[in-house]
């Protein structure tokens, strides 16, 4: 299976500004959407695990790990709001 990495970061990087701008309109997100969030939160966890394991060592990985911290950062400070 080809995976187009190049989509998958954008992907990620859109999630993240979304994220960020759906935090800004609505200061209950977590409380209205606390199943998804934590959903979101297990997946991106994940896809950090898997990611850091030492048979994936390119530069995309490393890209999206990136992403994937990024993610994680706001979506901790969601859950601390």
């Amino acid at each position: 299976m080809k995976i187009d990495y190049v989509f998958l970061i954008n992907k990620i990087s859109d999630s993240c500004e979304i994220l960020k701008f759906a935090m800004e309109k609505d200061p209950l997100l977590m409380v209205n959407n606390k199943e998804a969030v934590l959903k979101l939160i297990d997946l991106n966890c994940w896809l950090i695990d898997e990611l850091s394991k030492p048979i994936y060592d390119s530069n995309h990985y490393k890209e999206i790990i990136s992403k994937c911290i990024n993610l994680k950062v706001i979506l901790n400070e969601l859950g601390t709001e």
